[in-house]
């Protein structure tokens, strides 16, 4: 049973490379959780909390507990003279829900995922020409959403065990002051994970964006895949290592490695009404082009994405507290990136 679905997980991956412009919506691609975003977005397999909407819905079987989690991210475009104007806002809201009760025959954990990602940018030079030619210099905002419903389910118990999980997202996007610039889309998520022997195996299909505007007009994203894989080592009683990375393909695109690693120091404290469970340094590299198909793999690794992390993890008698940061080094300016998760 372990070789052969093992098996199954690389024949899948092949293919999907084999098949695997512009993108609408490309917010998406941004991700949320400072946790996963300090691991380069390496989290395909590593996926077990609330942000498992976005990286691995099956991810959120792991998590089988009342959650609530936020992130805000400080874009940067300071850098810019040309942006200074500009006004970014980024955030992230997503909510677990167990529903064991309800549950799929012959399955374990099953959870309910929420999810909301608002992305906006004020200030925008817009120029036109009217009737009478007379030009006019206005600004605009750009606003897109993309509201996330996920489920999640586990089989198998013990050491071994394949989560699978499905997201469904509604997208929005408006240009005010603009005639017919606005539209309404959706996209479909499909995840499994397969954990054998320790090891952490994340599987990811994506359908890809369809964004259908007020005039007419239709934008379709590309189909792609990721492919994950995740360990965690050992190195004493209280320092664990997890080293993760993601394998990324789509249509028409070059093959994409995104790779992270943690650093855990696990505490050890008795249940009190206040207790530190981890301290955790991260480090990533993020949207590495591992090959040159379409010829600009030296372009595109000159812009790499460097990340850096940290974050404690709280507890109580009730509940569980945990408080991320990720730094990312951009060419249009530096991000921070902040995260808080409620574990109930």
């Amino acid at each position: 049973m372990k070789k052969l679905s093992v098996t199954i997980y690389c024949l899948l991956f092949t293919i999907y490379c084999l098949y695997a412009g512009t993108d609408p919506s490309a917010f998406l691609k941004t991700g949320v959780g400072a946790r996963a975003l300090g691991l380069g977005g390496a989290f395909a397999s590593v996926s077990d909390d609330a942000t498992a909407i976005y990286w691995n819905p099956a991810g959120l079987a792991r998590v089988n507990r009342y959650a609530i989690m936020a992130m805000g991210q400080s874009l940067g475009n300071t850098k810019w003279e040309s942006l200074k104007d500009i006004t970014p806002r980024y955030q992230f809201t997503g909510v677990t829900i167990p529903v064991t009760p309800y549950k799929i025959v012959g399955s374990n954990n099953n959870v309910l995922g929420l999810g909301w990602i608002s992305c906006n940018l004020n200030n925008i030079p817009h120029t036109s020409v009217d009737e009478l030619g007379r030009i006019t210099r206005d600004t605009f905002e750009n606003a897109e959403n993309a509201y996330f419903v996920s489920y999640a389910c586990s089989f198998f118990r013990g050491a071994d065990k394949i989560l699978a999980g499905i997201t469904v997202k509604y997208i929005t996007q408006t240009f005010s002051n603009i005639s017919l610039a606005e539209a309404t889309g959706y996209d479909i998520d499909f995840g499994t994970i397969y954990t054998w022997d320790g090891v952490n195996f994340g599987l990811v299909v994506q359908r890809g964006v369809t964004l259908n505007w007020a005039n007419g007009h239709s934008d379709h994203g590309p189909f792609a895949v990721k492919f994950g894989i995740s360990n965690k080592f050992k190195l004493s009683e209280s320092f664990l290592l997890l080293g993760s990375m993601d394998f990324v393909q789509r249509h028409n695109q070059p093959l994409f490695g995104c790779f992270g690693t943690e650093l855990e120091y696990k505490t050890k404290t008795s249940r009190t009404a206040f207790g530190i469970d981890g301290l955790y340094l991260r480090g990533g590299l993020n949207d590495l082009a591992v090959e040159n198909r379409f010829g600009y793999q030296t372009e595109i690794n000159n812009n790499i994405n460097l990340t850096l992390g940290a974050g404690i993890k709280l507890s109580t008698w009730w509940h569980q507290l945990q408080f991320d940061y990720a730094f990312g080094f951009r060419r249009l300016g530096n991000e921070n990136r902040f995260s808080m998760g409620i574990y109930f």
